[in-house]
């Protein structure tokens, strides 16, 4: 597969994770005004009232300030157990908070987005470009019209010297990018399914210059999705003591929401836990196996240590995940749970495995918590991204850790974190995005409809400056 990826300098990121409690101050913003429902119980209080900074609609008004280095250590190698620290309360699932941002279902404010970010604060990082704005959407049907899930496509030259794998989601769909895969007139979509069904269209120079729609129809009928394979992927590092305490109760209660509401579902479960060259180990693996028990036990033997500056292997550990015994007719899917970047030279390999899980049709789905500074936050949208994943954080609504970045979104609605994992999982394997009930939903930030941002336009006055109509 021939891409060319736009990359603009490079710089320190923060890629972030489960609870607000990592020792990497990574720089806050203004904490968020608005009212805060009540946090499910058992959780404590919820923090301060925060207020919004209004950066204009498009551009992710919701910031969060103040420096963490007042609350937490900056001495990333600090070794703990997994047990939570005094001050939080012990690990019970259901405490933690969190929403999550669909860049696959907002590609113009995505757009708003990377230009005010890459010409403003990151002007000079070293970072991938995607240009989503311009996608073209690739719908592949059955005869009765129904999506059809895990279709493998391939997008190629007359030639033979362009190729570019993708596969279907549960969804039907799949998605190029003119700039990012270098896409030509002429090129010819080919998509096989299960069974034999097959069909092929060719670019046009119009589809390509505007974006658009690709619908491609098979004969007979789609392969319902009965399997789902995922893929923990975290960062066992010393500052990772209190996440991983949370992860541990978690994960039970998220695998089986996500089998409660998928009656049948084939779950296998699969980990890698990763620090840094230098440390005990680099990474550890283990296979997938739907022996959940088995896993949680894999889970609960692991300790956080290690680390000693804020970079990790992280580079190491997407690598690995590319080589596990993945099912083909499974929805993949590599939960990436760390708190920090991988060094500086290694992010271009990072962006590699994320570009070659695409090619697997594995969904990335990262998850944020404290610490998330704007490079990291654009990396982990851009894997999120073009993998077809979302974008995860954690939400200050728990009281539980240290205060937690506000991502540069438009909006988002707050719930549980174990029923935002499963109900993120469920999507996925349902091919319809799945939203919470109104009594599970904390507070809403924006106008969120359905994952979507409604954002009134900006036009400009005769005397060039801003107007909202």
């Amino acid at each position: 597969m021939r891409q060319e990826v736009k990359w603009l300098a490079a710089g320190c990121l923060a890629l972030a994770v489960l609870a607000g409690c990592s020792t990497h101050d990574a720089g806050m913003a203004k904490p968020m005004d608005g009212e805060m429902a009540p946090a499910p119980p058992p959780p404590p209080p919820p923090p301060p009232p925060a207020s919004i900074a209004d950066d204009g609609p498009g551009v992710g008004s919701v910031v969060v300030t103040g420096s963490r280095s007042e609350a937490a250590s900056a001495d990333h190698a600090a070794t703990s157990p997994i047990e939570p620290k005094p001050h939080a309360p012990a690990a019970q699932a259901g405490m933690l908070t969190a929403g999550d941002y669909d860049d696959v279902l907002n590609p113009d404010l995505y757009k708003v987005y990377l230009d005010k970010t890459l010409q403003g604060e990151l002007s000079g990082k070293d970072l991938p470009f995607v240009d989503a704005n311009q996608r073209i959407a690739i719908r592949v049907v059955d005869r009765l019209g129904k999506p059809v899930p895990l279709a493998k496509i391939r997008v190629a030259s007359d030639d033979g010297k362009t190729e570019i794998a993708l596969r279907t989601g549960a969804d039907g769909m799949a998605y190029i990018y003119p700039l990012f895969d270098t896409l030509k007139p002429g090129m010819t979509v080919n998509v096989s399914a299960p069974g034999g069904k097959t069909a092929s269209k060719a670019l046009t120079g119009e589809l390509i210059e505007t974006g658009g729609e690709l619908a491609i129809d098979l004969s007979g009928d789609r392969a319902a999705v009965s399997k789902l394979d995922l893929l923990l992927t975290i960062d066992a590092t010393g500052s990772m003591s209190d996440e991983l305490a949370y992860l541990q109760k978690e994960l039970e209660s998220i695998l089986d929401r996500v089998s409660s509401a998928n009656a049948g579902i084939d779950i296998r479960v699969g980990l890698i836990v990763y620090r840094d060259k230098g440390d005990e180990y680099v990474l550890r693996d283990f296979p997938f196996t739907s022996d959940f028990a088995a896993l949680k036990s894999d889970l609960m033997a692991q300790r956080a240590d290690g680390g000693g500056d804020m970079p990790e292997a992280m580079q190491d550990a997407m690598a690995k995940g590319l080589t596990f015994g993945w099912r083909d007719d499974a929805v993949k899917v590599n939960l990436l749970v760390a708190d920090a970047p991988p060094h500086d030279g290694d992010i271009a390999a990072t962006w590699t495995s994320a570009a070659k899980s695409r090619a697997q049709g594995i969904h990335i789905v990262p998850l944020a918590a404290s610490g998330v500074d704007k490079t990291a936050e654009f990396l982990m949208r851009a894997m999120g991204q073009v993998t077809g994943g979302r974008y995860l954080f954690l939400t200050d609504d728990s009281g539980i850790g240290n205060p937690h970045a506000e991502p540069t979104v438009d909006c988002y609605v707050v719930t549980r974190l174990d029923s935002l994992v499963s109900r993120v999982l469920t999507s996925l394997v349902r091919g319809d995005r799945v939203e919470p009930e109104g009594d599970e939903v904390i507070r809403t930030v924006g106008n969120y409809r359905t994952g979507i941002c409604k954002v009134e336009p900006v036009t400009e006055d005769l005397k060039g400056g801003q107007m909202a109509e």
